[in-house]
């Protein structure tokens, strides 16, 4: 049996690696929508070209990589590293690295960073027919709370308190 060697490192949030998966993040995450909760039309092909949020750089936020055995496989990001609540943005696992626990891996990376900065609890926004993402979040020790930003392609929000 083979054992995959995994990394999770820091990586800048518009370097190759970075912006080859988070293509297929925004059209997983937002493939099914053609309109916003607010009846906006999605421009995925904007989204896209934008890359990961801005402010996913030091000082207030970091963006990781995972890779598997050198194959860039995750992303995933943490923001507000300046305030009590931090938030994960722009989670995304390969589907040929899924079922790993890669997911698992970097999420408890990200929630260590926040931690670290003494950060008291971590929220991230996600659609409700990401299912996997759900369970994922759920199986990490997330809990459901009201919306705490005005995401229009969001219908579930979640915390986890550090």
């Amino acid at each position: 049996m083979h054992s995959s060697t995994v990394t999770i490192e820091p990586i800048p949030r518009d370097a190759p690696e970075v912006l080859a998966l988070y293509e297929p993040f925004v059209r997983e995450a937002d493939g099914p929508l053609q309109y916003d909760r607010e009846g906006a039309g999605v421009d995925i092909e904007a989204e896209i070209a934008a890359g990961p949020p801005a402010d996913l750089v030091a000082p207030g936020g970091v963006f990781l990589l995972a890779r598997v055995d050198g194959e860039p496989a995750g992303i995933g990001g943490v923001r507000h590293l300046d305030t009590e609540v931090a938030e994960v943005k722009s989670m995304f696992v390969s589907p040929a690295h899924r079922g790993i626990g890669l997911g698992r891996a970097i999420l408890a990376e990200l929630d260590r960073i926040a931690a670290e900065h003494g950060c008291r609890a971590v929220r991230l926004d996600t659609s409700d027919y990401l299912t996997g993402a759900v369970a994922l979040y759920r199986g990490a020790g997330y809990r459901a709370v009201p919306a705490y930003n005005e995401n229009p392609k969001a219908s579930l929000w979640f915390e986890r308190q550090l």
